[in-house]
């Protein structure tokens, strides 16, 4: 099973701590649409073998898009790859900011055939919203998920931030609170990355502001693991909770699973199953070497101890866990013995979970400092 990831690069106005690749110049979504199209009859010969399960519209903001401009996209994947039909996926997800969303945009794109979407939400705090540069308030972030669930979405889910610094236990209580009184199916929640080339990173950089401290962004985590579990919520993946199985993201599980994906658009990344690429993260760029027929894409062939390496940090960011005998007889990588004392430490601490079916796990409270101890297993 294969998925497709479109990156879609603009955005009306740039969020203070984001760094993901997006331009605000809104006047080339047009020609970014014909690119994109042109980029996937490039493609097609390489992936023509693949079955496509599962897509997945991010960004940027791919809500910036008609849904004239998506047709024209689905067209062309429908046309060029015999391996994807739109109408039988197993996932199609399309992300969306609030003040975006109405119920007849939504139910615009369920004709499309997206049966998930996932709103940016962020939080509920309104001066938090302020804060980030966000462009919705928390009464529309509410109304967009009842137009999605009203317009016939079967999977609706929202990304929160926690750690914020100007945040406060009472607003991000909030923020929890309202967020599992909603009609969603399924919620990621991620702690707030201060990077370099971005406002937030300028402002901390220059002494402006200060990133939140251990202990709020623990408090956080704590905070929204216990309701999730009070609300009947999975928590399967590090930063995403889901309310069954059902609506668990299969497109990101892919991911965790190493399987391949096609990316497409400025600023994605793709992988075959042995070699990775990532698409130029310039919109100029893209779009002149696509005209001249050319793939704007840097490669990386991945060895066997990398693959290893990736399928094991992912793994053991969900629940599912690792079956390291697995890992090495595919790729004839040890883990474990590679990294005993590091074995040793981690299990005598609790931090590492046998599991019945012979895989092994973090444990959810370890899995905060989960990318820590999985890089203690890494081989070279």
């Amino acid at each position: 099973m294969s998925g497709i990831y479109l990156h879609v690069p603009f955005c009306r106005t740039a969020c203070h701590y984001c760094d993901f690749h997006f331009s605000t110049s809104l006047n080339s979504v047009g020609a970014f649409v014909n690119g994109v199209v042109r980029e996937i009859k490039l493609r097609s010969e390489m992936w023509k073998n693949e079955d496509f399960r599962t897509l997945y519209l991010g960004g940027g903001t791919p809500s910036v898009l008609s849904l004239q401009d998506i047709d024209k996209i689905l067209g062309a994947l429908n046309e060029s790859l015999p391996g994807f039909n739109s109408e039988r996926l197993d996932e199609a997800t399309i992300e969306v900011n609030p003040e975006d969303l109405t119920e007849e945009v939504s139910r615009g794109y369920v004709e499309c055939g997206f049966d998930r979407i996932s709103i940016g939400v962020q939080t509920f705090d309104d001066s938090l919203l302020n804060w980030m540069n966000r462009k919705h308030s928390a009464e529309q972030a509410e109304s967009a998920v009842f137009a999605a669930r009203k317009a016939g979405f079967n999977k609706v889910s929202i990304d929160l931030i926690y750690g914020l610094p100007h945040g406060s236990p009472k607003s991000f209580e909030h923020t929890v609170s309202k967020a599992f009184s909603l009609p969603i199916d399924h919620i990621s929640c991620y702690a707030l990355t201060v990077e370099p080339r971005t406002v937030l990173g300028a402002r901390v950089k220059k002494g402006e502001e200060k990133e939140a401290p251990d202990s709020v962004i623990e408090s956080d985590y704590g905070l929204i693991c216990s309701v999730a579990e009070d609300n009947g919520f999975s928590h399967y993946e590090v930063s995403n909770w889901a309310r069954n199985k059902e609506n668990k993201a299969v497109h990101n599980s892919a991911y965790w699973l190493g399987a391949p994906y096609l990316g497409l658009g400025p600023g994605a990344h793709g992988f075959d199953g042995k070699s990775r690429y990532s698409v130029v993260s310039n919109n100029p760029k893209y779009l002149r070497s696509i005209d001249e027929l050319i793939l704007p894409d840097t490669l990386e062939t991945l060895t066997p101890a990398d693959c290893s390496n990736e399928m094991m940090m992912t793994g053991l960011r969900t629940a599912q866990g690792v079956n390291f005998n697995e890992l090495e007889q595919l790729f004839g990588v040890d883990h474990i013995g590679s990294n005993k004392d590091a074995w040793q430490k981690w299990s005598e601490a609790g931090a590492i979970v046998s599991l019945d079916n012979g895989r092994h796990r973090i444990s959810e409270e370890h899995w905060l400092i989960g990318d820590s101890i999985a890089s203690d297993f890494i081989v070279l």
